[in-house]
């Protein structure tokens, strides 16, 4: 799992910062590994060769920036500081060699600086690059940027991050210092140790050389003067002894073969807090040192228990000495030294006669207390700022808590205002579409009242009409067969009256009359029934003497009208084929049903190409409901557009030839009915529409069909 995640929060806007910001989280996740996998130092040595690269390559690509769009010099100065610092805060931790702790503070430290550089001082430099970049000048757009307020949770973030930044920075610097001061005072005690152990070295040079002098010198007058010359050389020994451990400053002792004290020179009783008087001769040194009876290091060395008696008695706290063969070093804390106890670091070596024989041991004592006091100061100035970096990450986890509730509150709110607005857009969109619908039926009822008044207002007069042409009918053959009679009794041509009428007979064609006056008679009738016909169907059609309630009517008698409406748009185009069913009377709305059957032939007929086409409709019955088809020969309607064909306003015809409301409203009408309305269509084929519609209507029914996409079966 990656410690850093990058999230479009930390983006400038310019893709070089960017993408070097993303290398970046990129190195904080390795540390990230490195620190959960306690790495090894040299892969932490490798992270910071790294870093140091890194820093040089973005910083300057940075800086190229400002300079190349010419930022305010109050900016890019401090800009400049914050890469200096992140520079010199890489090289303290590089400098102090913390172990593990390592990753875990430069962690701390790449993720607060890394969040705090890119929302605080890189957002503000692409925004101020940005303003000069749309034409404002440097110094604008810098006091632009420093105007601009942040919101509070972004700003307590950055304060609780910079607080934690400025505190990780301390904690480097006084590492620093305080590893500087530690390596000074090793430094100085170690010399110390090491001139002491020098010259003790040297001392015991001295020793060993007067030591083989004392015994070559014993050796010569061992046959004269045994006894006197032997006092006489072991107090000249011991009193060169005497000299040597009791000058040196530092605290040493020194036993013989037999484990007794010979040697214990002031600094050690100073140290200690036993005198020579009491140790020398007795063999209860170690009383000086622990309060139960044990060896000390001078002891082992005497006795020969080197490695077993060592790694018993000083276990993991022993080593060898590099500078005397032989010497063994060791380090412990005493409590009952001083006021509150102290730390001291043993180096016993073994003294050896002439022949190479052990013949006692040395040890002296160096007070290491203040280094250890160091080390702890240290260690506990290093557990508070662990402690005020735990308190500080906490700090900012709850800032962090605080601002992704933010986000979510705001989130939810943005979702719910955009709901909010997708249902208002829906709302309105079925507004406009109602109100169209509407305008649409108030229109055609405005035209059904129109026709209806107008068939009204004619079928009067055609009434008048027609039952006149009978009675003249009537008439004209009373007036034949009158004539008839007066031509049979009417006098030969031989007299002037007979000439007369033969004459007028003849003006008048009175055959042609008798045989064209019926003619024009049965084509007047003829006339006046087809001008009757189309003002019945016209008035059927509109059906505005009915009430707009559901009826039982016959759907073919419905559909013959609306042809007869509508022939002069047909009749040039296509010819109307009728395959009727034995359909029962429908309980409808029968007006609304004939502009459905109106909609459908009139777009058949737009439909057909330059070739005289056909328009087949086709009627039968299913269960409980009854079905049309309204089948033509057209162009078809390509795939792309069949899920649209019921949608308001849309349609395929020119400006100003369509609404786009025919088909919408026949699909609102059959919904209206219970019923469906279905689409099959192939292109250079044509298309049939099929309707369903149930016999009776079921007034509690929800009018509920598929939507306008689910209405095509192509």
């Amino acid at each position: 799992m990656d410690t850093f995640v990058w999230n479009e929060r930390y983006l400038t806007g310019e893709s070089v910062v960017d993408a070097e910001h993303q290398e970046l989280v990129r190195i904080i996740n390795w540390v990230g590994r490195l620190q959960s996998a306690e790495a090894a130092a040299d892969e932490v040595e490798r992270v910071f060769g790294y870093l140091v690269n890194y820093a040089v390559t973005h910083f300057s690509h940075e800086e190229e920036l400002m300079a190349q769009s010419a930022c305010d010099e109050r900016h890019v100065a401090l800009h400049k500081r914050i890469h200096q610092d992140f520079a010199q805060q890489i090289s303290n931790m590089r400098a102090v060699d913390t172990g593990q702790a390592d990753t875990e503070f430069l962690l701390r430290f790449l993720t607060n600086w890394l969040a705090y550089h890119i929302l605080g001082t890189d957002q503000a430099m692409a925004r101020q690059v940005q303003s000069i970049r749309s034409g404002m000048s440097p110094q604008q757009a810098y006091e632009t940027e420093q105007a601009r307020v942040s919101d509070p949770a972004t700003a307590s973030l950055l304060d609780a991050v910079h607080s934690l930044y400025g505190v990780i920075a301390g904690r480097n610097q006084a590492l620093i210092d305080l590893n500087r001061q530690l390596e000074q005072r090793v430094e100085t005690r170690t010399q110390a140790l090491s001139q002491a152990n020098c010259e003790l070295v040297l001392e015991q040079a001295k020793l060993k050389e007067a030591l083989a002098t004392v015994e070559a010198t014993q050796h010569q007058l061992v046959e004269s003067e045994r006894k006197r010359a032997g006092l006489d050389a072991q107090r000249a020994l011991q009193q060169l002894l005497t000299q040597i451990v009791d000058g040196d400053p530092v605290p040493t002792l020194v036993i013989n073969a037999e484990h007794q004290v010979t040697h214990w020179n002031k600094a050690c009783a100073a140290v200690t807090g036993r005198s020579a008087a009491e140790m020398l001769g007795s063999n209860r040194h170690w009383a000086a040192f622990y309060p139960n009876e044990r060896p000390i290091m001078a002891d082992l060395i005497v006795s020969g228990a080197l490695d077993g008696g060592f790694e018993q008695l000083y276990p993991g706290k022993f080593r060898r000495s590099s500078l005397i063969d032989g010497a063994f070093e060791a380090e412990a804390f005493f409590p009952h030294f001083g006021e509150s106890g102290r730390w001291l670091f043993f180096t016993a070596a073994p003294l050896r006669n002439a022949t190479g024989r052990i013949v006692g041991a040395i040890e002296t004592l160096q007070d290491v207390t203040e280094r250890h006091s160091a080390e702890e100061a240290l260690r506990a100035h290093q557990a508070h700022l662990e402690h005020m970096v735990e308190q500080r990450t906490a700090e900012l986890r709850e800032a962090n808590r605080q601002l992704a509730e933010d986000n979510a509150r705001r989130e939810r709110a943005e979702a719910e205002l955009l709901r909010r607005n997708s249902e208002l857009t829906r709302l309105n969109e079925q507004l406009s579409t109602a109100r169209e619908q509407l305008a649409q039926s108030e229109k055609l009822a405005s035209i059904g009242q129109l026709a209806a008044g107008v068939a009204h207002e004619i079928n009067n007069p055609i009434g008048y009409v027609y039952s006149n042409i009978g009675a003249l009918e009537k008439y004209i053959a009373s007036l034949f067969r009158i004539l008839q009679a007066y031509q049979a009794v009417e006098p030969d041509g031989t007299t002037e009256q007979g000439a007369l009428l033969g004459a007028l007979r003849q003006e008048i064609d009175l055959n042609f009359l008798r045989e064209d006056i019926p003619l024009l008679m049965d084509e007047s009738k003829e006339g006046i029934t087809r001008v009757k016909k189309i003002v019945q169907d016209l008035k059927d059609f509109s059906r505005v003497d009915s009430s707009q309630s559901w009826q039982r009517v016959n759907l073919h008698q419905g559909i013959d009208s609306t042809i007869n409406i509508v022939a002069s748009e047909i009749k040039y185009k296509a010819d109307v084929v009728k395959h009727y069913g034995d359909l029962p009377e429908v309980e409808c709305l029968p007006s609304q049903l004939n502009q459905v059957f109106l909609n459908l032939l009139v777009n058949a007929a737009h439909a057909m190409g330059p070739e005289h086409g056909c328009i087949t409709i086709t009627t039968g019955v299913s269960g409980d409901s009854v079905w049309l088809e309204f089948a033509d020969t057209g162009s078809g309607i390509p795939e792309s557009i069949r899920q649209k064909i019921f949608d308001p306003f849309f349609t395929t015809k020119p400006v100003g030839k369509g609404t786009g409301l025919g088909l919408s409203l026949s699909y609102g009408i059959i919904r209206n009915h219970h019923g469906s309305i279905e689409l099959e269509s192939e292109v250079g084929k044509g298309s049939t529409f099929r309707i369903t519609l149930p016999i009776r209507h079921d007034a509690d029914g929800d009018p509920t069909v598929p939507n306008a996409n689910a209405a095509s079966r192509s």
